[in-house]
């Protein structure tokens, strides 16, 4: 009864608010996902509905759909702001002089503890409820992972990259905020401290690890859930960023062998967005037309105008990159046709086209959060560290035929320095304006963000021990909690 008295005032407070699923199939499995809010937690049915429509929120333009898409890009020398445009993001191609604005939405913040809050809700409740072990399983694996990837999301933002963790500002370097019990108000956890960027990391590979003990391998849901399969791709990344290489490298290559893990030929490439679920996709968000964003928040909307009204288009492709993929041009890869020429008002621009509206209808393209491909090039950078060049030359070589002329694929530089280089440059031309690549990659490289070309789009270059490097915590977060400690700088 307590605990139920618990859900009550969480329920009063607003802190438990169910979405709708997003797919009508899956509306019809899981019908309990729109249903009265004083019901959560008291089931399975009512825990499950909470978890779905976590999946849901996951959606959100502010966070993955264009946010995570776009921000990344629009902070790096990959995008930019075109002259005319609907004043969405102009902050962000001025990062080096706009500390006030600087960085991915704070909105954010608040918004993903708030998700990892309803998932300790679910881990408090669950072994509770009456209910075949399956279903209770399936909760906590697919809780597990949603809440390691949340904490991972904040920790790319927040805190300095694992690897490069030295005190370049005074006071750094510091994680984020640890919360693994369910909070409500101004209780103890309300004032926790930061932890320690291990601490935080540790946490992330826990939960990752927990998730792939529950989640069946016959990855059911697949792609549109955390499944056993998109687990071990997250270890993959996660180990990348920590310079795990042998471990980012075994989870990598398990994910490569998995039959639902294949790269589409060159000529499929492009198809392979317009697919719903798309090839080469781990793990992504599906939409429908009824719960698709709107033109503000979409990446469609912002990214990409056909000039008769639909979509603003106000984000565009930097005119490095541009050249970037005029190169690869010629060398038969199909990856610069993922873009648009056109003329908005005067500007001669380029967008992308990797979400364009695809099956007929305006802002209704699933985000890919993890592609097959981004597994060949985490093996490839594996293998580089551990002095393995042969491997790496060899699986970069197999990724390269998948994309290009495959009399231009072959790989033979002789060092770990330009292969590496080479690695990041094939993560460029192929995740652009996609999950905000470019800027997470030099982030944990310990590299400088550059912003083009020096004489035609200059931009104002981030040097990476300048303490924009890492996002301003919300003034509320900071105000409301004596014990967190706002990022030095800001």
């Amino acid at each position: 009864m307590q605990k139920f008295n618990y859900i009550f005032s969480l329920i009063l407070t607003g802190v438990i608010l169910l979405g709708a699923y997003s797919c009508e199939e899956r509306l019809e499995k899981y019908p309990r996902a729109s249903m009265a809010s004083e019901l959560a937690m008291a089931d399975i049915e009512g825990i499950e509905a909470t978890l779905y429509g976590l999946y849901n929120r996951m959606q959100a333009g502010g966070y993955n759909h264009a946010e995570m898409n776009l921000a990344g890009g629009l902070l790096t020398d990959q995008l930019k702001i075109a002259a005319a445009n609907a004043g969405r993001y102009i902050t962000y191609p001025r990062n080096a002089e706009l500390a006030s604005s600087f960085s991915f939405s704070r909105g954010n913040w608040a918004a993903l503890y708030n998700d990892i809050n309803r998932i300790n809700m679910m881990f408090y409740y669950i072994d509770d409820v009456d209910a075949i072990q399956t279903r209770v399983n399936n909760v906590k694996g697919q809780g597990y992972a949603m809440r390691g990837y949340l904490y991972f999301d904040l920790m790319k933002i927040w805190a300095r990259p694992y690897l490069h963790q030295q005190p370049y500002v005074q006071g750094e370097p510091l994680g984020v905020i640890i919360k693994t019990q369910p909070f409500l108000g101004l209780d103890e956890d309300s004032f926790a401290s930061r932890s320690t960027i291990e601490e935080c990391y540790q946490l992330i590979l826990d939960d990752f690890t927990n998730a792939l003990e529950y989640l069946p391998e016959n990855n059911d849901g697949f792609p549109y859930f955390f499944t056993n399969l998109s687990v071990q791709a997250l270890l993959a990344r996660l180990h990348l960023f920590m310079g795990n290489w042998q471990e980012a490298l075994d989870f990598a290559l398990d994910v490569i062998d998995h039959p639902d893990a294949e790269l589409v030929e060159a000529e499929n490439y492009i198809d392979a967005f317009a697919d719903g679920p798309g090839a080469e996709s781990i793990f992504e968000l599906g939409f429908t037309s009824a719960d698709r964003p709107g033109m503000n928040t979409s990446v469609q909307g912002l990214a990409w105008t056909d000039g008769e009204g639909v979509g603003y288009g106000d984000v565009i492709l930097r005119q490095d990159l541009i050249d970037l993929l005029d190169f690869y041009r010629t060398k038969g890869d199909v990856r610069p046709d993922m873009t648009i020429e056109h003329n908005k008002e005067g500007e001669d621009v380029v967008y992308q086209n990797k979400f364009a509206g695809y099956r007929g209808e305006r802002y209704w393209d699933d985000i890919r959060i993890i592609r097959t491909s981004e597994m060949y090039l985490i093996a490839a950078e594996a293998y580089a560290e551990l002095d393995r060049l042969d491997d790496a030359r060899d699986i970069l070589t197999e990724f390269r035929e998948h994309r290009m002329d495959p009399d231009f694929a072959e790989v033979t530089l002789a060092t770990k320095e330009e292969i590496i280089d080479l690695i990041l440059t094939e993560r460029r031309v192929e995740f652009f304006s996609e999950m905000s690549h470019r800027w997470f990659d030099l982030r944990r490289r310990g590299m400088d963000i550059p912003k083009g070309h020096p004489d035609e789009d200059p931009g104002i270059p981030l040097d990476f021990e300048d303490y924009r490097i890492v996002g301003r915590i919300p003034n509320a977060e900071i105000e409301s909690n004596e014990n967190a400690v706002q990022n030095p700088g800001y």
